[in-house]
């Protein structure tokens, strides 16, 4: 049944001709605006199972046995396969062949960095501002890597806030045994995030022959992901607000 069927102007109680031209016009839009987010999740989907099977070919032939298999848990919380790549690819540039021609590099194809570029200011808190143990070179990478990681939580940011954290339901204590049950939501960063961000800086940092402790690793990786999924949650709500 049709718009003009189901609300006919001609209707003696109905709406008013401009009235029902306007509702018209907005249904026209909201119509053209689903159409335009069904075809970007279609293509969303087809690069998705692009860069699953670039993913999964380097599972299948790689040496490294232990960031296999983090690579493995990972996919195993459905996370989405770019923002996989984008965390490894920072230790296994071979990557940059494969994915090139996707956004997956879209800052960290500059990930070895180059002598004259420049770290933007504060972005690196991993080492005080006056340690001058990394070479620019690697701070540089680091700071690339981090800006694109950034970047490709933005590609399926509804996705990876819904994979990135463990749920847990808590209930809370009654204080009245005939009162019903109440929870808190806890939520927690996936542990197999932070221990592959880990793996992965370790690794670059070990290629660049720096050797820093796996506390240190681990802390900086944990803040790394909090912040990513913070903002990418911050920037979701905003946008909820302007189409709301």
């Amino acid at each position: 049944m049709s718009l003009e069927q189901f609300i006919s102007p001609d209707q003696g109680e109905g709406m008013s001709e401009a009235a029902f031209e306007a509702l018209r016009e907005r249904m026209a839009a909201a119509a053209a605006q689903i159409a335009a987010i069904k075809k970007e999740e279609g293509k969303q989907k087809k690069q998705e199972d692009e860069l699953l099977k670039i993913l999964l070919k380097f599972v299948k032939t790689s040496s490294k046995t232990d960031l296999v298999l983090l690579i493995s848990r990972v996919l195993e919380q459905n996370i989405p396969a770019n923002f996989i790549l984008s965390i490894i690819v920072l230790s296994n540039p071979e990557i940059h062949a494969e994915v090139g021609h996707f956004k997956v590099l879209d800052h960290a194809g500059s990930a070895a960095g180059t002598d004259d570029a420049t770290p933007q200011k504060n972005a690196l808190v991993f080492f005080n501002s006056n340690d001058d143990t990394l070479p620019l070179k690697v701070k540089i990478a680091l700071d690339n890597w981090m800006k694109n990681l950034l970047l490709q939580a933005e590609e399926n940011p509804q996705k990876l806030i819904k994979t990135a954290y463990e749920i847990e339901m808590r209930e809370l204590p009654k204080e009245w045994d005939f009162e019903d049950p109440k929870y808190e939501r806890i939520e927690r960063v996936q542990p197999i995030l932070v221990q592959i961000i880990t793996s992965v800086m370790r690794e670059f940092l070990e290629q660049n022959n720096i050797t820093e402790p796996f506390e240190k690793l681990y802390d900086f990786a944990k803040f790394i992901i909090t912040g990513i999924l913070n903002k990418t949650r911050e920037n979701l709500d905003d946008r909820k607000l302007l189409n709301s």
